[in-house]
């Protein structure tokens, strides 16, 4: 560790927004990584956090369950030293042993055969999708690519109306990054974005129930809202909050997500000298490439976990009821996990990056997210010579979602 570090690390707040634009403090947390204890950062109107950078150490948090809860909230703006109202009902507000009953019911939903029926369908929006951009030639990758992708994707997994998409894609966003809309150029202050998530919450969550409860026949029966609806295994069902907080995390968790890793993508494969010509000569070499892009811009840069015992982090003692931020973003760019983690290499392997984290709370949409990527970028790869970057990419202050409103590309036909 140097003075210089020491500085660094404090010199960045790191629960204002406003720090992620135009980039994520990458050097903040390379600082950070260097310190002999976990930095801590107050915060006036919140509880204050310790942050943590390693890999290795964000993997022992996502681990280890038992130490590190997830039930106190998941994000810097929602963690408020209470229990979160969601918790032991949706899965990802849920620690042991409840957690793996809810698991064992949404993956029975979510099954591989799910996923591999929906692989056409997932492909046709691509097809469509990358057809219409390329005859365009020059476009706005977000409005014209990433953010129709998982819009059309997540209504198709779900089941919901295609008149409804749009729709519950637009409250989603706003739960997620708590703004308004696309365009922000200033960050709002924790108070009103906590105000905009906790709308977009609950009008997705009045969506949901409204559906359900009055509109079932709208919903796809082979959809995942239906499919939650009906599962049962071992005499055991969801019960009607689990599966309006279950069809909230899967709407919420499957949209800003995707948009970005696919915009942020394109920006690497447009600026990367040579790798959207070695993507062309070799389809097979797409999902290293995918692995890279959200290891390079992680699409969720942290999650919040609450230490219920003492224990021992990074030479910190943590006590019960501390605060500890897991910056996904920094461990993903630990040099002592990957060479030369500040480089772009789509070929490589091994990747073992933690955007999709690790342990009990592994991403259930994983699978469909990468399925997502991976179809759009064939079809794009299939139709286009080559790529070019117009702007940079325009982001959305926030320090939890790597959000991207605007990204301008040309497109060359092959």
């Amino acid at each position: 560790m140097t003075t210089t570090d020491a500085r660094l690390a404090a010199s960045v707040d790191l629960a204002d927004p406003a720090q992620f634009a135009p980039e994520p403090p990458y050097q903040v947390w390379a600082a950070m990584r260097n310190l002999p204890e976990l930095a801590w950062q107050d915060r006036p109107d919140a509880p204050g956090f310790y942050s943590v950078t390693r890999h290795d150490h964000t993997r022992t948090v996502l681990r280890d369950v038992a130490t590190y809860s997830s039930e106190w909230g998941m994000t810097l703006d929602s963690t408020l030293g209470v229990r979160d109202p969601a918790a032991g009902l949706m899965i990802e507000l849920t620690d042991k042993p409840r957690h793996a009953r809810l698991r064992k019911l949404v993956t029975g939903a979510l099954t591989p055969q799910f996923v591999h029926s929906l692989t056409p369908v997932i492909e046709e929006h691509a097809r469509r999708l990358a057809e219409a951009a390329v005859r365009q030639g020059e476009v706005d990758a977000v409005s014209a690519l990433t953010a129709p992708m998982p819009r059309l994707a997540i209504g198709s997994i779900l089941g919901i109306p295609e008149e409804d998409r749009e729709g519950v894609a637009e409250m989603a966003s706003r739960a997620i990054t708590g703004t308004e809309a696309a365009g922000v150029s200033a960050a709002p202050t924790l108070a009103e974005r906590r105000r905009v998530s906790k709308t977009g919450n609950n009008d997705l969550l009045m969506y949901f129930v409204e559906i359900i409860e009055g509109e079932p026949h709208r919903l796809d029966p082979n959809g995942m809202v239906r499919r939650l609806m009906d599962i049962e295994m071992d005499g055991e069902r969801l019960s009607t909050d689990e599966v309006l907080l279950n069809c909230l995390n899967l709407a919420i968790g499957g949209y800003e997500t995707t948009k970005n890793a696919v915009a942020a993508g394109l920006l690497r494969l447009a600026t990367t000298p040579g790798a959207w010509q070695w993507l062309r000569e070799d389809h097979g070499r797409i999902p290293a490439a995918i692995e890279e892009m959200l290891r390079f811009d992680t699409p969720a840069m942290h999650l919040i976990r609450t230490v219920t015992r003492p224990a021992v982090l990074g030479g910190t003692e943590l006590k019960e009821g501390d605060t500890v931020c897991v910056w996904l973003s920094a461990a993903n760019r630990d040099p002592e996990m990957f060479e030369a983690p500040d480089e772009f290499r789509p070929d490589r392997t091994p990747n073992n990056h933690l955007s999709f984290t690790i342990g009990p709370h592994f991403c259930l949409g994983a699978i469909l997210a990468r399925l997502e990527m991976r179809s759009l970028f064939t079809e794009l790869l299939t139709r286009v010579e080559s790529v070019e970057a117009l702007s940079g990419l325009i982001r959305r202050p926030s320090n939890f979602i790597a959000g991207i409103d605007r990204f301008d590309i040309a497109l060359r036909p092959a």
